[in-house]
């Protein structure tokens, strides 16, 4: 039990009196504050009124705030401190300024403040700062291997953060404005938590001897700790008082006790118990009350301030000299301005969520039986406003701002307890109130604005330049073309209850700038169609009956989304908003698609993914997943699919379905073929076999309307015609996941029957290997993430036989000896055929990545990357090489003009391929980014073997393409962004392109923007810009030969001049060129 009566630097309390006197007095004399030069010395001090913390011999009771700063749009991979200087110190000065004018006095951040900073709003602001590291509490990189959970326990796990906490202590050790360190955050809970957001707390003292590893840890830092910054207090950032008897037991050495405490109104019993069984000062460092009554569903600053006083009037109470327990010495606020990014942390970023994610019966304002009541974005007691002109998001203070004001202008040391009492209960309450409804604009929580509001558009205005070589040689400059383009987006949200909530866009048109071919964009809808009827050929005059349409279709719903919350479910309408694949959520065999890439669908004018979703969330529809539509992914067919996920015993368990009700009329985009009706039904499970070693495995039934479906193949120079049985429907898969020392590795098998067709493979840490979802194949496949310090080496392997070969084309024939016919065979196709042989071809490949990042809080995978990226240098290189030592059955193509799947009658022909890449990001400095991304490689067409002239070459294989890529973008100053390509005998932008094996000599690109407004982001700011698409063409690309009459024409080009003004709402689809 600790028991010493002066901690943290005593032995030069009583020196500081004296000397610290005459300091003061020299400082004085010279006009310059010499003691803020010097590290601060701050102890703890005991005597019979109680506990005390002290700043340089003051007394210094902690009035703190958790603060941090995320902009909208934004989450927690957000680096302040990654701006420049002068951006910085406009954050600080603003927010801290606040602060500073109510009466704090000290911060705690989840982020790590670098040390000229702490100075810094220490000098500029007299407000301290704690360091906290947080020791793992979100996973930790070991021995060069990022591990999510944290193991306590692990000999190498203990070393590495002793030593790096360590490194902490001794960088910040002398640091003018460190008030104390603090360790972890809550790493109690993250022992029983199943992940990282926010639920139910765990009830009673489970996982006990996990915890005995945690808090002797502690110890065990606290103790070298000492050794480098003896002038500093000590503690941790414990969850409630959990495993107290274990902090006395195993944490000696601890001088204060930090704690995260949400009892609502009073704290209770906490400093009773803390005073008989550790004798330590108690510090808050996260309590308070949200401001958002999630009964009422509206802001409730009201009860947040009233909650806030309360707690502070009891704090008061329980400090040094109120003949009380005496160890309060203060606390800090959670947390100073909302942050947008709590609920789904990568999604909905720029939207003010009122979702609750847990539920607390000690805040009774708006608790209900069953219901969760804590809603994790409204905890400030700010709110998150609009960017400032200097870019800085500002902060709208509520009551509670108003109210704690006047309760930290309040020193609970230099008042009687009487007198202090008697003061907060002066405080005028609905002065206050009104102050905080002022600044909160009522009419933006009023009824008409729930019922339906504006939140926001975008407008765009281009204007295009464009020709080619023929037309400018031709006719001179009458041979270039002028257009001009508008588009606005203007979006919408409504929220009549707290059960109904929901959003959507309209898209508008003015004139469209028509950029094909090299660019085919959203909006295209608009452009001119010329309509010709044919006369009746009976007709005695024949009339030109030729028109153009030019105002076609000027105003569309973009997208909409819809939810109604009930008890025991979630009811989603959604039509063109991103949806995930459910891989993570039990999903083995692929069946839900992801349908994220909206700009892809937006070329075609497609509205995918559209439908309705039933989530269970309690009682027997918890794990139940329902949905059904028109197209719930794109490309798929009318559907239903149901998905059940439970537990029995050590497994996790999914059961699915999918049935196909109809089939699509159109093309996925310009030429995708669709699909016949089907189903599947899917049974899988997982299990962790050891504490590192998973299982994951399944089954699959298929297609069964195809049962007695006949088929050809080839045997022995023979044509067998057989049918599709039941066997054929059945498929199995399985996935062992394990370490290898420190790497981590996995083994996949999988058997699929002929017509056992899965859904789409997760592709993760950017592999190539082409797996597919089809059935007839046999496929196992292996991968070793190996990692070395920020290094990852990750080789894998895939080796796959189809079941069945593809057929090959054979002209029939007479065999005149034997007079009879020989039938042809032709390649199948998966129209006419129950399956073919296409991307689950016979297959032997082996790919290694590479990839350098040292910033694990920015995954180098992860879709926006290129945007987060925050280390100095990060990269990867790729390297894939494939053997198809068969060729393929034919592919297809929809044929629009009969509304129809067409195939190409001939296969791809077996082939060696590979493919190299690298993407770099350096950060070179709070002001420069740049991105390169390098591709080569030689590939098949994803369709047609033939030449983009549509003859077959003379050799089959001269179809395959070699290529080169370079891309690269630059962002300067947060403003302006350079952006462009090399192509080399690639592809177009466009499916379509490779689907017909349509490749061009030479494309560039070349693209110029600025912001210019200070939100400094380049999704959502405004801008104006200038890009040039340039395009050589050869006997590969029949687009250009055709429009320059027999090959004249060897280029075309495009300049766009545009300008974007964002007010808050969806940027116009991101161009494919």
């Amino acid at each position: 039990m600790h028991k010493s009566v002066i901690n943290s630097g005593a032995g030069k309390q009583r020196q500081f009196t004296r000397w610290g006197q005459l300091l003061l007095v020299l400082s004085l004399a010279l006009g310059a504050p010499l003691l803020s030069h010097a590290s601060d010395v701050v102890t703890t001090h005991k005597d019979e009124n109680g506990w005390r913390l002290k700043v340089n011999g003051e007394d210094f009771f902690v009035k703190g705030m958790v603060w941090g700063y995320t902009p909208r749009n934004e989450n927690y991979t957000y680096n302040l401190w990654g701006e420049s200087d002068e951006f910085i110190r406009k954050v600080l000065d603003y927010d801290f300024g606040l602060m500073k004018a109510a009466g704090v006095n000290a911060i705690r951040s989840f982020a790590t403040i670098p040390p000229k900073w702490v100075t810094y709003v220490y000098r500029e602001h007299g407000i301290m700062t704690v360091i906290n590291p947080l020791m793992g509490r979100y996973g930790y990189t070991i021995a060069g291997k990022w591990v999510p959970f944290t193991n306590y326990s692990d000999p190498l796990t203990r070393e590495i953060l002793l030593r790096d906490t360590v490194a902490i202590f001794e960088t910040y050790a002398d640091v003018p404005g460190v008030l104390m360190f603090a360790l972890g955050n809550e790493s109690n809970y993250g022992l029983s938590w199943a992940s990282f957001e926010i639920e139910n707390l765990p009830e009673g003292e489970r996982f006990t001897a996990k915890a005995r590893y945690l808090y002797s840890l502690y110890n065990e830092i606290i103790v070298a700790g000492k050794k480098v910054a003896p002038n500093k207090p000590f503690s941790i950032v414990n969850g409630d008082i959990q495993y107290i008897d274990l902090i006395a037991e195993l944490c000696p050495d601890l001088d204060v006790l930090g704690s995260n405490v949400y009892r609502g109104r009073s704290f209770t019993s906490l400093w009773q118990e803390v005073d008989e069984k550790l004798d330590l000062p108690v510090v808050f460092y996260e309590f308070g009350a949200d401001a958002f009554n999630a009964s009422e569903f509206r802001e409730d600053q009201v009860n947040q301030a009233h909650f806030l006083r309360d707690q502070w009037r009891e704090m008061y109470n329980k400090a040094w000299g109120n003949g009380e327990e005496g160890n309060a010495i203060g606390a800090f606020i959670f947390e100073w301005r909302d942050e947008w990014w709590k609920y789904l942390q990568v999604e909905e970023l720029d939207i003010h969520n009122t979702n609750a994610s847990w539920s607390n019966q000690a805040y009774l304002y708006d608790w209900a039986e069953g219901q969760n009541n804590m809603n994790e974005e409204w905890w400030g007691i700010t709110a998150l406003g609009t960017p400032n002109a200097d870019g800085v998001y500002t902060a709208r203070p509520r009551m509670a701002y108003d109210v704690m004001s006047q309760v930290w202008s309040i020193d609970p040391y230099a008042w009687k307890k009487s007198a202090f009492n008697q003061e907060i209960d002066s405080i005028d309450m609905n002065v206050a109130q009104l102050q905080g409804e002022v600044r909160q604009l009522k009419e933006e929580v009023g009824e008409k604005k729930k019922i339906l509001h504006f939140t926001g558009g975008t407008l765009r205005a281009e204007y295009l330049v464009k020709g080619t070589e023929q037309d400018l040689d031709e006719r001179g400059e009458n041979g270039v073309i002028f257009s001009d383009g508008e588009m606005a987006f203007l979006d919408f949200a409504f929220e009549p209850s707290a059960k109904i909530e929901g959003q959507f866009t309209l898209n508008l048109l003015g004139n469209v700038a028509n950029k094909e071919p090299l660019e085919i964009a959203y909006g295209r809808r608009g452009l001119p169609v010329v309509v010709q009827t044919e006369p009746a050929a009976d007709a005695e005059f024949q009339f030109d009956t030729t028109d153009q349409l030019d105002d076609r279709e000027r105003i569309e719903f973009y997208d909409f989304s819809a939810t109604y919350k009930a008890d025991l479910f979630d009811l989603e309408l959604f039509s063109h908003v991103p949806r995930y694949h459910w891989g993570y959520k039990g999903d083995f065999f692929g069946l839900m698609w992801e349908a994220t890439d909206l700009g892809g669908m937006d070329i075609w004018n497609a509205k995918a993914p559209q439908g309705i979703e039933i989530a269970g969330k309690k009682g027997w529809m918890k794990g139940l997943n329902v949905v059904f539509g028109p197209e719930v992914y794109w490309g798929a067919n009318p559907k239903v699919m149901l998905k059940y996920t439970n537990r029995f015993g050590r497994f996790d368990y999914t059961f699915m379905h999918s049935e196909d009700i109809a089939r699509r009329d159109e093309a996925t985009g310009a030429t995708g073929a669709t699909a016949r009706q089907s189903r599947a039904t899917t049974l899988s499970a997982e299990t962790q076999l050891t504490s590192k070693i998973k299982l994951e495995f399944g089954g699959i039934m298929a297609a069964t309307e195809k049962v007695n479906d006949s088929y050809t193949r080839l045997v022995s120079g023979d044509i067998v015609r057989d049918e599709i049985d039941l066997e054929d429907t059945l498929g199995f898969r399985a996935k062992l996941s394990f370490p290898v020392g420190n790497a981590a590795g996995y083994l996949t098998a999988n058997h699929a029957g002929l017509v056992a067709d899965a859904g789409l493979r997760l592709r993760e840490h950017g592999t190539r290997l082409p797996y597919s979802g089809l059935g007839a194949q046999r496929e196992y496949s292996a991968g070793l993430l190996w990692p070395i310090g920020n290094l990852w080496i990750y080789p894998r392997v895939l080796y796959r036989d189809a079941l069945v070969d593809p057929n090959p084309g054979l002209e029939s024939s007479i065999d005149s000896s034997a007079g009879v016919i020989i039938p042809g065979l032709s390649p199948r196709n998966r129209e006419d055929d129950p399956f073919a042989i296409l991307g689950n071809r016979d297959t032997r490949a082996a790919e290694l990545f590479i990839t350098y990042d040292p910033t694990g809080a920015t995954p180098f995978y992860q879709w926006d990357n290129d945007f987060r990226e925050d280390a100095k240098f990060a990269f990867n290189l790729g390297l894939n090489y494939t053997e198809y030592p068969t060729a393929t059955d034919s592919y297809q193509f929809f044929f629009e003009p009969t509304g129809a799947n067409a195939a190409f009658g001939v296969g791809l022909p077996k082939e060696d391929v590979y493919e190299a890449s690298s993407r770099m990001v350096y950060n070179a400095g709070t002001n420069a980014k740049y991105i390169l991304n390098l591709h080569a490689g030689f590939q098949q067409s994803t369709g047609t073997p033939f030449a983009g002239d549509n003859t077959m070459p003379d050799n089959p294989q001269d179809g395959t393409r070699r290529f080169y890529i370079a891309r690269g973008k630059a962002i300067l100053g947060k403003k302006h962004i350079f952006e462009g390509y090399f192509k080399k005998n690639a592809w177009g932008p466009y499916d379509f392109h490779r689907q017909f094996n349509i490749t061009y000599p030479e494309q560039y690109k070349l693209d110029y923007s600025i912001l210019l407004d200070s939100k400094r982001n380049e999704g959502t700011s405004t801008k104006v810009g200038v890009k040039t698409l340039f395009r050589t063409f050869d006997e590969n690309s029949p687009q250009g030969l055709d429009e320059g009459r027999d090959g004249t024409n060897a280029h075309t080009w495009q300049t766009l001049f545009y300008f974007l003004y964002n007010f808050g709402g969806t940027p116009p689809p991101m161009a494919r060129d």
